[in-house]
């Protein structure tokens, strides 16, 4: 059981039991029974007429970012940006944007979402504390 490559094409093939990863690769009429679909990020695959039985899906590097980010925002107080997201990604609307995104000025402190500006939060770093040698109770 190998791992497909990054950018491999496939037609009417049947795969079973395999690891078979995503990013950036073609697969059209294939059938997929009890394989592990990985994607991790990258470009994003083809799936034209495929079918999928019994298939587990996989989530990994930017991509399972992207899953733990939501999942902060939402637990954050951000339950609406997360709602509006998924909104986007049902009725289809994410899909028209171009996988690019908006160009990055130096400095910048939004997101456009397409659908919604997202400030970028500042992180802070606190101060650290010093380290003595004297333990509470010690003279």
């Amino acid at each position: 059981m190998g791992m497909a490559a990054d950018g491999e094409s496939h037609t009417g093939i049947s795969f079973s039991g395999e690891d078979i990863r995503l990013d950036g690769a073609v697969y059209r009429a294939c059938i997929f029974r009890g394989c592990r679909m990985l994607y991790q990020g990258g470009p994003l695959p083809v799936l034209e007429g495929c079918q999928f039985i019994d298939c587990g899906w996989n989530f990994d590097g930017a991509a399972a970012n992207t899953l733990l980010m939501l999942g902060a925002l939402n637990q954050g107080g951000l339950a609406p940006l997360v709602e509006a997201t998924l909104d986007a990604i049902r009725n289809g609307s994410v899909l028209a944007q171009t996988a690019e995104g908006p160009a990055r000025a130096p400095g910048a402190r939004v997101i456009d979402l397409g659908f919604g500006r997202f400030p970028i939060p500042r992180l802070r770093r606190q101060p650290r504390r010093s380290v003595t040698d004297k333990h509470e109770g010690e003279a």
